[in-house]
């Protein structure tokens, strides 16, 4: 009895420390959680637009001439009707002393005419009475009729003249006053063209001098929204975006338009969308590029998880391959139906929800049986028996 007892003694021991390891050495999983809670979710759409003026004018040259002198330069505030530029004045004032001189030669031709015609008519009813007196021929009255008659056209003809003068007098008028470059509105010069010397052309297209701002405290940023993105924005939206000379900054606008006009470069389809901005701080400047984001919907105290506890899905669920697909799926089914994985009294529990809208790190939740500070699983890590920490043994003794 004894040798049994003896042998069963090594043998219980050998059960007992076997059963030691296997508890301090099977791994674990770890749930990595997040508490349910409400908040406000908003969802953006982005685009990469360009900052200018609200109103910018280009100012050219409607004559052709030399610049003799600038009276404006690149940062220059300037007033309606201000003088910017000046070309060379002096051959346009010949143009008009001659276009005057033309015009007094062609209303002297007027004068004259009208002196022959009265000479012209005098001796017609002359000839007529003769001719009643039958002292001349009939020939002799035409040939003195046509004379006279000649006479009343040359005297519309020389008042026409005088009114293609006063046109060419008219013209070379403005031409002169076209050579004092004057600005159209109320702003400042954010580029010049030109320089004293230099000689500009306007025949087929007007040269560009000056180009100004109306206000630099109210921009806009020119913005391409993407084809799969137009259908969510609207006038009236809410916008903010930064730029890099200051990527700490948050600018923010309203979207003021949209246009129609599709632009289509390499076979991506964009549309211009218009956000006013306000740059009282003036550190916009334009040509800036702006990163935007457009706000295109908001929830206000729902029910959100995080992202990543959509994407995630038990490690022993992914052993089949049918549940891998179902993992597939799952990144795709953002507005139907779909499951997210709960710790219910320590319990791994899978619950069907639906999803609302979602930003960059949360989604909410439009119908699920969960509930505000419920904890919900984004991943998990799996312990083996040197990162579990002390565990007991069948009586009590600590092993590590």
């Amino acid at each position: 009895m004894k040798k049994y007892i003896l042998i069963g003694i090594p043998c219980l021991a050998a059960m007992i420390a076997a059963l030691i390891y296997f508890l301090g050495n099977t791994d674990s999983i770890q749930y990595k959680t997040e508490k349910i809670d409400r908040g406000t979710i908003s969802k953006y759409v982005t685009a990469t637009g360009t900052i200018n003026p609200v109103r910018t004018v280009i100012i050219g040259s409607q004559v052709t001439g030399l610049i003799s002198k600038l009276y404006a330069d690149f940062n220059s505030i300037v007033k309606v009707g201000q003088i910017v530029a000046q070309i060379d004045p002096v051959p346009f004032q010949h143009q008009v002393k001659k276009a005057e001189a033309t015009l007094a030669t062609a209303i002297a031709s007027v004068e004259k005419a009208k002196v022959n015609s009265k000479n012209n008519r005098r001796n017609y009813h002359r000839a007529k009475k003769l001719f009643a007196k039958k002292v001349v021929s009939i020939e002799a009255l035409d040939s003195v009729r046509t004379t006279y008659e000649a006479g009343l056209a040359d005297i519309r003809l020389a008042e026409a003249q005088v009114l293609q003068a006063k046109a060419t007098l008219g013209i070379a008028k403005t031409d002169l006053e076209h050579t004092a470059i004057l600005s159209p509105l109320n702003g400042i010069v954010i580029s010049r063209n030109v320089d004293v010397g230099q000689t500009v052309v306007s025949s087929f297209q007007t040269p560009i001098l000056f180009n100004i701002a109306e206000d630099l405290e109210h921009m806009q940023v020119n913005t391409n929204v993407d084809e799969a993105d137009i259908g969510m924005i609207k006038v009236g939206q809410d916008a903010k975006f930064t730029v890099d000379a200051f990527p700490e900054d948050f600018f923010e606008g309203k979207v003021v338009e949209i246009r129609m006009a599709p632009i289509i470069f390499q076979n991506v389809v964009t549309y211009n969308t218009l956000i006013n901005v306000n740059n009282s701080s003036l550190k916009l400047k334009p040509g800036m590029t702006a990163n935007t984001s457009i706000s295109v919907a908001k929830a206000e105290n729902v029910l959100k998880v995080p992202n990543a506890s959509l994407r995630y899905t038990p490690s022993e669920i992914l052993k089949g391959e049918t549940d891998k697909k179902l993992l597939t799926d799952r990144k795709f089914a953002r507005k139907t139906s779909s499951h997210i994985w709960v710790l219910d009294n320590g319990k791994l529990r899978q619950v069907a929800v639906k999803f609302g809208i979602g930003d960059d790190s949360y989604t909410e939740i439009l119908e699920a049986d969960i509930k505000e500070g419920m904890e919900v699983v984004i991943g998990e890590t799996l312990l083996t028996a040197g990162e579990k920490g002390p565990q007991k043994v069948p009586w009590g003794r600590p092993r590590f």
